[in-house]
């Protein structure tokens, strides 16, 4: 008797208990096909094993992401709705180990190209970058964050801001230097290139980055000054000059300098600004070489 006593609470204890466990499943969200994780019942199933919780998600979600291979290698497509659930993932996943570089370099070198039309979720891994960067110390995060901001949101200020960030920290490559203020000069932002160029000179090594600095400085300041004429020009006859060749003729500047990357200035009429044909690059010689 009391054996049957004993097996019928036990079957009334499980009830409760198997309730609990599928609570625990993970759950398909709205219309995405992919489940959608949860931090607390992970952690309160797997109290112990967040870390390795962490590494098993991160490795089916590089399986989500790549080619069917039950299918003929079929490429996958996602929804938006089922983006969103992947990147609610990603952020479980940042929970349960923060420290987890390699996952926050997926999401910042392979999501952001899948999102690049999508400024919502785009801004959701710019966050979860964010998050990386109070964990880890590594250029590549604050990189992937400003790349996102001037190259899929065509915001050039805020990605400088963050590329600024990447190209002090160690290990960055030294193009960053001279792209930061390239991005401000195409914000407009010509006194803000020109100091942050002029200072980054002060403190640079490297004779060849050195070299390529003088020669970026200078033709931010031609941008700065012109503009500058330019807009005194606006400020007394209230309209676009011509060319920079009517800022000539009526005192502005004395001469049109020339662009040290052998390109040419001139007034872009549609935005009033002056700029240059070389870009801020250095222009290749069109001229065949003698053979």
């Amino acid at each position: 008797m009391r054996n049957l006593l004993f097996s019928l609470f036990l079957i009334l204890l499980s009830y409760p208990l198997m309730e609990k466990a599928m609570s625990l499943k993970p759950r398909v969200e709205g219309t995405s096909k992919i489940y959608s994780y949860s931090y607390e019942r992970l952690v309160l199933t797997f109290p112990t094993l967040k870390s390795v919780i962490s590494d098993v998600l991160y490795i089916q979600l590089c399986y989500l992401t790549g080619n069917d291979v039950f299918n003929q290698w079929k490429e996958r497509h996602f929804t938006e709705e089922d983006y969103r659930t992947i990147l609610h993932n990603v952020k479980v996943m940042t929970k349960l180990d923060p420290y987890y570089f390699d996952l926050y370099y997926f999401v910042g070198s392979y999501f952001s190209w899948k999102m690049k039309d999508k400024d919502e979720l785009l801004q959701e891994v710019n966050s979860i970058l964010e998050r990386g960067m109070k964990y880890i110390d590594d250029w590549r995060l604050p990189f992937f964050i400003g790349f996102n901001y001037f190259y899929f949101l065509g915001d050039k200020v805020k990605g400088a801001q963050y590329l600024k960030k990447a190209s002090d920290m160690e290990g960055a490559p030294y193009y960053l230097k001279l792209l930061i203020p390239r991005l401000y000069a195409q914000s407009g932002k010509y006194q803000l290139a020109v100091i942050e160029t002029a200072q980054e000179l002060k403190r640079v090594k490297n004779e060849v980055l050195k070299k390529q600095l003088e020669r970026r400085l200078k033709v931010l300041i031609y941008l700065r000054d012109l503009n500058f004429a330019l807009e005194r020009f606006r400020k007394v006859y209230r309209r676009c000059p011509n060319s920079l060749d009517e800022l000539v003729d009526k005192g502005f500047i004395s001469k049109v300098p020339e662009d040290p990357y052998g390109g040419k200035f001139y007034v872009d009429r549609q935005k009033c600004t002056v700029w240059t044909t070389s870009n801020l690059r250095p222009v290749k010689s069109s001229t065949p070489s003698s053979q």
